[in-house]
């Protein structure tokens, strides 16, 4: 089994509540995250609500359940807990506000793969880094091309 842990950090030239309400727009997930469609099992978006984030294509598709277990909206922090049985582990999430028009993102995994070989936790670690850099680049993207709430 492989621990697999990242953290990306992204300053954005947008205000905080406007990224964390995207942020926890689960359904949304699948217009900035490549190749991913997310259902909602359960809940309304807050905590207990449970989802299913399936990233690939075909047979390589891969089901991520999740749980949001923690979402403090003052802090504009929200903790998810990954059910398994291909990925377990948790997610964290959080936005601060820099400026007026400006914040950091912070998205950091904490996952156990069962099916994946210990050894390749750093090399799997790096990849997702790069794939999830370059998601909240789409979501930013996102954010320059859609009107503010």
């Amino acid at each position: 089994m492989a621990l697999v842990s990242f953290t990306v950090v992204r300053d954005l030239s947008f205000p905080a509540q406007r990224v964390f309400d995207e942020l926890i727009d689960w359904r949304g997930h699948a217009e900035w995250v490549p190749l991913t469609k997310v259902s909602i099992v359960s809940g309304d978006g807050g905590v207990g609500t449970e989802f299913v984030a399936t990233s690939g294509v075909g047979p390589l598709a891969l089901p991520d359940r999740m749980r949001v277990d923690q979402l403090d909206t003052a802090a504009m922090r929200v903790e998810v807990t990954k059910l398994g049985p291909m990925l377990t582990g948790t997610v964290e999430l959080s936005v601060i506000a820099t400026g007026p028009a400006s914040c950091r993102l912070t998205w950091l995994e904490d996952v156990e793969v069962p099916l994946l070989p210990k050894f390749l936790s750093g090399v799997t670690a790096a990849a997702a880094r790069t794939a999830f850099s370059a998601s909240i680049s789409r979501l930013a993207k996102r954010l320059a091309t859609s009107p503010a709430h």
